[in-house]
């Protein structure tokens, strides 16, 4: 390591971060160590070896060279500024290229840090003590932050000061990890916070959006948003939004295919992350997120019951950065924190939904068997014909009633249930549909009707012979009235139809169940081909309240 020697102005320095030091550098002087006690002097040995070491430049230049430390210094008088030539590799500059102007090294720090500079100096030469000053390097594209630590101090002569002396050296590593410490640290205050409301809040949309404003804050992003996934799986609905259009909020619904950056979450079950959105190969985001500025970003699953994702959790910087584990691992865990807050939310509305339905149902249960018992009976050939009617219709009514209790009077699944009532017929009778999720209401008229569909069947269509089969399908549908079932039940290869024919009680059932109770409704037709029925019931939101239904209105904002 060499010395170079320039002559330059020190004036209209500007500065950075001051820190007092008033702790000279110890050369190992008599005194007080750091636990506070006296140290010894130092022997005869030791004070010649001291002697020699200060005294040959070559070993100071060895161990600054070594410590990646870079040395400086400034005659006042004479505004002669001599540094050490590893001082350029420390701000990362090519050899001969500092300026013997001192308003080059200005250059050299960040607009935002150099603001302090001239106070630090100001402050030094008054002061008569050393200071110490962390900086920036000037920003490049595709580069951290690089961080300089400074240490200067006045050389007097007669009192007044005629140099200052000092050090530079790169402590990135050190900012970054004090940083860390102290992102971890505020990291869990926050989840301590939120974990504390978690177990306390009644209000889940004041907990959703404590929750994204919270993530915004200590990630220092622009966008984070909760989806939520809708019945049918097919669409996650925007629940909670920091930096998104507020009135998007309820309406814009993300596809969950892979294409999407929430639905590429969902199918990979971990954290994704993206450091540009647009240059990533694995998907291409919802076209509301490039509309909002979004770069990089990361996003995690919200976990539900039974092993069902509730939603996604997204945030998202609108400028290029590299998220940490440390990042990642806090998205994660607040996305949990979510999910403990809307599962214990479920349990409590689902205690308060079981007592309710208990004394509802109670009464209205022998009710209904009564009403049930009575139209059959009016219906029926002779006894044995009552008690093999009544029976079958007892027990769908007996099956839908597990399903739901068994759950703790949460949703059922529609596959779960058409499995249980078609089961003697799964030979001949094939389904397909999205994952529904029907609440005790719609259970128990559906599973009703489906039985009579199956009874009639059996009885006078496709079922009744071989090789008739039935095929069931089902959609999830957005209209008018919000999301609604659409359940096709179609007949085939099976005798022809009468069209004509007088409508049993089967078929008032149906229609009573469907459009009576749920406020559905019931499309039956005797085709060439066969029998077909659609049953169309609205789904309300069972999980928990507050889904805005969308109108035809909205649809524009739909992200395809």
């Amino acid at each position: 390591m060499t010395l170079k020697t320039r002559g330059s102005q020190i004036g209209g320095s500007t500065g950075m971060r001051v820190e007092n030091n008033d702790r000279p550098m110890d050369i190992n002087e008599p005194g007080m160590d750091e636990r506070g006690q006296d140290k010894p002097a130092p022997t005869a040995t030791e004070a010649a070896s001291q002697e020699s070491f200060f005294a040959s430049p070559e070993l100071i230049s060895k161990a600054l060279e070594a410590a990646k430390i870079g040395i400086w210094s400034c005659e006042l008088p004479s505004n002669r500024v001599t540094w050490s030539s590893n001082l350029e590799a420390i701000h990362r500059l090519p050899v001969g290229t500092i300026s013997e102007a001192f308003s080059f090294f200005e250059n050299e720090m960040h607009a935002e840090d150099r603001a302090d500079v001239l106070t630090a100096i100001q402050e030094t030469l008054r002061t008569h003590k050393p200071h110490r000053a962390l900086y920036r390097l000037p920003p490049q594209a595709d580069h951290e932050d690089c961080w300089i630590e400074i240490v200067g101090s006045v050389v007097l002569e007669r009192g007044v000061p005629v140099r200052i002396v000092g050090t530079c050296r790169d402590v990135t590593e050190r900012v970054k990890l004090h940083h860390e410490l102290r992102t971890r640290a505020t990291q869990q205050e926050v989840l301590a916070r939120l974990g504390e409301r978690a177990l306390t809040e009644t209000d889940l949309q004041k907990f959703f959006d404590e929750a994204v404003g919270a993530v915004a804050e200590i990630l220092t992003v622009e966008l984070v948003k909760i989806l939520e996934l809708v019945p049918g799986d097919a669409e996650l609905v925007l629940r909670a939004a920091t930096g998104f259009d507020p009135s998007l909020v309820g309406v814009v619904h993300v596809p969950t295919d892979r294409d999407t950056q929430a639905g590429f979450t969902l199918a990979s079950g971990q954290p994704v992350v993206v450091e540009n959105l647009a240059t990533e190969t694995r998907f291409s985001g919802a076209p509301f997120l490039h509309e909002h500025g979004a770069v990089s970003g990361i996003s995690a699953t919200i976990a539900g019951r039974d092993g069902r994702a509730y939603g996604v959790l997204t945030a998202h910087s609108k400028s290029r950065r590299k998220f940490s584990e440390y990042d990642i691992s806090f998205v994660s865990t607040i996305a949990n924190v979510i999910a403990a807050a809307i599962q214990r939310l479920q349990l409590d509305r689902r205690h308060e939904l079981m007592i309710r339905e208990l004394r509802h149902r109670s009464g209205n249960l022998f009710s209904q068997l009564l009403a049930l018992f009575s139209q059959t009976a009016r219906n029926s050939k002779d006894i044995p014909d009552l008690v093999a009617k009544y029976e079958a219709r007892v027990l769908a009514i007996a099956n839908a009633h597990r399903l739901v209790s068994e759950g703790g009077w949460k949703a059922a699944s529609l596959t779960e249930l058409l499995n249980t009532l078609l089961a003697p017929y799964l030979d001949r009778i094939s389904f397909t549909g999205p994952n529904v999720f029907l609440e005790p209401d719609a259970t128990f008229g559906i599973s009703m009707a489906v039985h009579e569909l199956a009874s009639n069947a059996s009885n006078h269509g496709s079922l009744s012979r071989r090789p008739g089969v039935v095929t069931v399908t089902w959609n999830v549908d957005r209209t008018e009235r919000g999301l609604t079932l659409v359940f096709d039940w179609a007949e085939r290869l099976g005798p022809t139809p009468q069209k004509n024919r007088r409508a049993g009680f089967g078929s008032q059932l149906i229609n009573m169940v469907i459009e009576r109770q749920l406020n559905g409704e019931v499309h039956q037709t005797f085709g060439e081909k066969g029998f077909d029925a659609k049953l169309i019931v609205l789904l309300t939101h069972e999980r928990l309240r507050g889904i805005t239904a969308r109108s035809p209105t909205a649809d524009a904002a739909t992200q395809q």
